[in-house]
């Protein structure tokens, strides 16, 4: 955030990303990264943000081997962004705004590692990560439930990804999430202008924070599992504090870790080595133009223009790569087919089969692993009846399976079938011959065994042949 170290940190060896900067040895001064304030606006702007005139920089004073200086560089009184909101589905599929309180900038601080051998104990410290920008969004308390604030984080990400801001990666340590978590009585307080507000003479309860959270799924874990533990404890008696908890992934549960501290206790003052940034209108201007369509925007785009169903867009606009790949797809589809209906052909495929196939075979849907052009030249064979689903599908795992070109094989597949299709009539003789019992059981009555004799025919034209056409001449034929 403050120099030009790599960012590009994770597994590489501890303490070979770092310079006098990022490790606070004396003399070094602060350069603020002007790329990542950029980023910070746009992620303001995407959240319908209001964006401050001036950036002001402040130290957050705390002790810990984590933090070099003995300070963070961050915001404190003036955040970059304000006063936002970004809508998420709630447990009952309706619109819920989940508000913003702000979005400001920070450093990040250095990882430690806790070790023991025999009986010692002791830490170490990769300062590879020390100094790495940071975007801290802080919500306004009006997250009612486990689910909104899991909704709410899956939207931050997948914003984030969209705007090309951050992977998102929370196993790398690209996105992490502290809830804040309090209950209060029934009946007792109000929301109000951003705040919870007690009625009459009722003391809100404190909350909590829950640290260390590795996953979107823990983050809704952990909420219900500190909201159980704080009921709990009141149906007991007891009093609740304030306090900062860690989340264990391996048992499930939170666990303390101190007493919350409150801004007093971090000390804030301006940062002195580093001075107001204006930030002008023609700035933020600027920055706006790289705000793309929004995944809310794309999906109701998917579906007003394109007819997909909600799940459909859903599916399709929740990963940027496979919003693009979908819609370059149709681009090719939409050549030889009417729009609608080849949007519907490219949704279906993408998120039945080749999700599948992509999901088995641990790869991602893209150009390299499965060329769009070839996908359309084979969605199109299907869609002409000329090549089964199971025939299709076959052949697009064999071409991902062995590294073969798709459209040769389907091409391969098309002349085996027109010679198939020559010679059916005398196949399906074959199989008549060589299955008489079946061939008794469908003529004392037993309608279903056409199905196998079918089957039969498919097997000796390995799948090339029209199964609708092979039942229309086995059913001629045992009825002559």
């Amino acid at each position: 955030m403050f120099c030009s170290c790599s960012t590009n940190y994770f597994e590489k060896e501890p303490n070979t990303h770092v310079c006098p900067t990022c490790l606070g040895l004396p003399g070094a001064l602060p350069v603020p990264n002007r790329r990542a304030i950029e980023l910070c606006i746009l992620l303001g702007l995407a959240t319908n943000c209001d964006i401050d005139s001036e950036i002001h920089f402040d130290r957050k004073h705390y002790f810990y081997p984590d933090l070099p200086k003995g300070y963070q560089i961050s915001q404190y009184k003036r955040a970059i962004c304000s006063d936002g909101y970004i809508d998420i589905k709630d447990e009952d599929g309706k619109k819920y705004t989940i508000e913003i309180e702000r979005i400001h900038q920070e450093e990040d601080v250095a990882k430690s590692t806790h070790h023991k051998q025999g009986d010692s104990e002791y830490s170490l410290i990769d300062y590879n990560k020390s100094g790495v920008p940071l975007i801290e969004i802080v919500s306004k308390p009006n997250i009612k439930s486990a689910y909104q604030a899991r909704e709410y984080a899956s939207s931050i990400r997948q914003l984030v990804r969209y705007l090309n801001i951050s992977d998102g990666d929370m196993e790398k340590g690209q996105m992490r999430c502290e809830p804040n978590i309090s209950v209060q009585e029934k009946g007792k307080w109000e929301y109000r202008d951003g705040k919870i507000l007690p009625l009459g003479d009722y003391k809100l309860n404190p909350k909590s924070e829950v640290k260390n959270i590795g996953s979107i799924s823990a983050v809704e874990k952990s909420i219900l599992y500190e909201v159980e533990r704080m009921v709990k404890e009141l149906e007991e008696g007891k009093e609740l504090i304030q306090q900062t908890r860690g989340w264990n992934a391996d048992k499930g549960i939170t666990e303390f870790q101190r007493s919350k501290e409150t801004a007093d206790d971090y000390r804030y003052m301006p940062e002195p080595d580093i001075p107001i940034i204006e930030i002008k209108d023609e700035d933020i201007e600027r920055i706006s133009k790289e705000i793309v369509e929004l995944p809310s925007e794309k999906k109701e785009r998917y579906i007003s223009s394109y007819s997909l169903s909600d799940y459909d867009s859903t599916v399709l606009t929740a990963d940027k790569n496979i919003s693009t790949y979908f819609e370059d797809l149709l681009s090719l589809l939409s050549k030889s087919m009417d729009t609608v209906k080849a949007a519907k052909a490219a949704s279906n495929w993408i998120t039945g089969t080749v999700f599948s196939i992509a999901n088995d075979r641990k790869i991602e849907v893209n150009e390299k692993n499965i060329p769009k052009a070839s996908l359309a030249y084979l969605i199109l064979e299907f869609e002409k009846k000329v090549l089964t689903k199971n025939k299709a599908e076959s052949l697009l795992k064999e071409s991902i399976e062995q590294k073969k070109d798709l459209k040769e094989l389907v091409q391969i597949s098309l002349s085996e079938s027109k010679q198939n299709t020559d010679n059916l009539d005398s196949i399906v003789d074959e199989v008549i011959n060589n299955n008489p019992k079946a061939v008794n059981d469908y003529k004392s009555g037993k309608q279903s065994t056409i199905g196998f004799l079918v089957g039969q025919v498919m097997q000796k034209t390995k799948g090339s042949a029209d199964p609708n056409k092979a039942k229309d001449i086995l059913i001629q034929k045992l009825n002559g």
